[in-house]
């Protein structure tokens, strides 16, 4: 009876290692059945610098900021689905409830998911930003030149014309960005336009526990409405795209006054800096740069005004190469320079 019992033990033991040795981690098994959205870089005690990894169109950073009892993100993404995507994500770091969302300003690209914020999520906003959200700003053209399922549409064909002469990695790579654009444009059907409920049209602060939570309108810029997030004990501020590295989009925006919006920017006692768009940026240098940028772009739109010149000939003109940020679409600089002629016109 003994023998038997041991006999019956070991064949145990022997299919149980089997089983391990030949079923895979249930963690890696989850990875490969559904990819990362999101990457999350905490970049001081319970604040994470989110970004997207490549699975879903995100369109923009965010930020995550776990308190002691509640969730506060920063800016939305591009869309619905998006948006759902960095909910669930956000999973991944914390189990308290997402109770508070604020919107650097009111571009698509930050804006679009709200909807996915709804009962028990109080949205906070500069009251430009809640004004544009209540109007039709997907017919504007900063959605239909960049974002619109019309503006989409041709870069998608292109990618498939593409995808049909692709081999190799270079085809596996350009298989997974069609599937992303494909499921991006399906995207845009499902977006309704929500706006912040409660409004600052200069500053706020949230006491969220132990945390306090600076929201500040420093002046127009990027739109009439940039709001940055302020952590004084942490020293990190959320700039949305009122600074990011790299060249600002304009059509919406300020650029003299821009310039004088980033010199109170540079007063914050802040060691990060996280844009909208890019990485962390550690030196404050980078964003004279940025104000060199919009000196520079905006004499040489006003050269070009002054001469009497139109704005398709100011834009054959101009030449912002020296400051490292790459030429840009032609039709987003046709466009900021159309805004800049508004301006000098005397144009709001």
């Amino acid at each position: 009876m003994l023998a038997k019992r041991l006999l019956l033990m070991g064949l145990m033991a022997l299919a149980l290692i089997v089983a391990c040795a030949t079923a895979p981690p249930e963690e890696e098994t989850t990875s490969a059945a559904k990819p990362a959205t999101h990457t999350f870089e905490e970049v001081a005690p319970g604040v994470y610098f989110a970004q997207g990894t490549g699975e879903v169109n995100v369109g923009s950073n965010s930020m995550v900021v776990v308190n002691d009892e509640d969730v506060l993100v920063v800016d939305s993404h591009i869309t619905p689905d998006a948006a759902r995507e960095l909910v669930v994500a956000i999973t991944r770091i914390t189990d308290k409830p997402i109770k508070t969302l604020v919107n650097t300003h009111f571009h698509y690209d930050h804006a679009n998911g709200n909807q996915v914020f709804g009962d028990g999520i109080e949205i906070i906003g500069h009251e430009y930003t809640r004004q544009k959200l209540l109007t039709d700003v997907l017919s504007e053209p900063t959605y239909v030149l960049q974002g619109s399922v019309e503006a989409l549409t041709p870069r998608l064909e292109a990618m498939e014309a593409q995808l049909a002469a692709a081999e190799g990695d270079a085809r596996t790579d350009l298989e997974k960005s069609v599937a992303v654009m494909r499921r991006h444009i399906s995207a845009q059907s499902e977006v309704v336009l929500t706006a912040p409920q409660r409004t600052l049209t200069d500053s706020l602060t949230l006491e969220k526990g132990s945390r306090t939570i600076e929201l500040h309108f420093l002046g127009r810029g990027h739109t009439a409405g940039d709001v940055v997030i302020y952590m004084p004990a942490e020293k990190v501020i959320y700039t949305g795209d009122l600074f990011y590295d790299g060249a600002p989009y304009l059509a919406d925006g300020f650029p003299l006054e821009f310039i004088e919006t980033l010199d109170k920017l540079k007063e914050f006692d802040a060691e990060l800096i996280l844009g909208g768009h890019g990485g962390v940026t550690r030196d404050k240098l980078r964003i004279d740069a940025r104000q060199e940028y919009l000196r520079d772009f905006w004499a040489q739109a006003k050269t070009s005004h002054d001469a009497g010149l139109s704005s398709a000939d100011a834009f054959a003109k101009l030449d912002l190469e020296k400051h490292g940020f790459g030429s840009g679409r032609p039709a987003i600089r046709q466009l900021e320079i159309e805004r800049m002629y508004h301006l000098m016109d005397g144009g709001e």
